[in-house]
């Protein structure tokens, strides 16, 4: 039973990882790397590294945030150890598509003691929270900037639409995007007939518990501030890389929320840390508002600002995850180290 869940896992990574290389490579095999590099280069890297403090600000307002709820089921946490958990979690999904959940609360129920079952629970309430703002944030956008959504789902479908080159290779990404999806939570399901779905039982109990943490909450004001301020910062990592490049200078607040929200979806499909899936989706994103263009073959000495655009803000953000992850590992270690020394 175990040697079967172990295998599958290693299938499901693995269909994961080629899943983000076979879009990466449709999205940059036409691309002359020398004139890629250039144009990276003319890249404003002042405004990027902005955008990195933005995403490490969600980074703090998350840990922070995790600590309410923590107390709410009459536990404790230190400030530094939640956000340390918390940076682990995205460091971990870098190479692990949504293993990030359970390295966190590992690694923090290893140096505070809070029973692991306990702390899913709470991780569930962020994510129903965080899928509720996103779809807000949809809502907001469909009022907003309805032509662009509009124009941005018909391009899902444009395989028959003859103002938009290039649609057959968009097609058949779209396609490797949608197999993968549906693959991933097909192995999911399998896996449920496996030890590992017979273990999930056990943590029921703790799950409901962590549920009704946020009723018992003393300080819902502080957790709310703390939501809002989580997907400003989310905001601000994209709308501030606006103005890096000439190309996207001129875009608003509202195609801000508009790539915030494609960017969003980017990172829900299951490839690690959301490689290829983000970049193809905002790539097309930003071909809608005008930038660049969705034809993966670029004309001849040109390179796609839609696709530089999308590669700059995703390196950035992944040099904050293996910054914040790597320090994080180590406050851990030493914490452990402490706590294993005095004992």
């Amino acid at each position: 039973m175990w040697k079967n869940s172990f295998l599958l896992n290693i299938l499901k990574y693995s269909i994961s990882f080629a899943f983000a290389f076979v879009i990466i490579y449709a999205l940059f095999q036409h691309q002359n790397p020398v004139k890629l590099f250039e144009e990276i280069q003319k890249v404003e890297m002042s405004w990027v590294v902005l955008s990195m403090i933005f995403g490490a600000c969600a980074y703090v307002s998350r840990g922070l945030r995790w600590i309410l709820l923590i107390n709410a089921l009459g536990y404790k946490s230190s400030k530094i150890n939640s956000i340390a958990s918390v940076s682990i979690g995205y460091f971990t999904n870098l190479f692990i598509p949504r293993a990030g959940e359970i390295s966190r609360c590992t690694a923090l129920s290893q140096t505070e003691k809070v029973p692991l079952n306990k702390l899913f629970g709470t991780i569930l309430i962020e994510r129903v929270i965080d899928f509720i703002f996103l779809f807000f944030l949809l809502i907001i956008t469909f009022f907003l900037k309805l032509d662009n959504l509009l124009k941005f789902f018909s391009t899902l479908q444009a395989h028959q639409t003859d103002s938009i080159p290039g649609n057959s290779k968009i097609l058949i990404i779209l396609n490797i995007i949608a197999v993968g999806v549906i693959g991933f939570f097909l192995l999911k399901k399998w896996m449920k007939n496996s030890v590992f779905y017979k273990k999930i039982i056990s943590f029921i109990e703790g799950l409901k518990e962590g549920f009704k943490s946020i009723k018992k909450m003393k300080r819902k004001s502080a957790f709310w501030i703390h939501t809002f301020s989580i997907w400003i910062m989310y905001f601000l990592m994209t709308y501030i890389c606006f103005f890096s490049m000439s190309e996207t200078s001129n875009l608003t607040i509202g195609d801000g929320l508009f790539l915030l929200v494609l960017g969003g979806i980017g990172m829900v499909i299951p490839t690690p840390g959301g490689v290829g899936s983000y970049h193809a989706i905002v790539m097309i994103g930003l071909a809608v508002l005008g930038v660049g263009f969705i034809n993966l073959t670029p004309p001849e000495g040109e390179i796609n600002p839609a696709l530089i655009f999308p590669t700059v803000v995703h390196v950035g953000q992944t040099l904050v995850a293996i910054i914040m992850g790597s320090i994080s590992l180590f406050i851990l270690f030493l914490t452990k180290k402490k706590k294993y020394e005095s004992s």
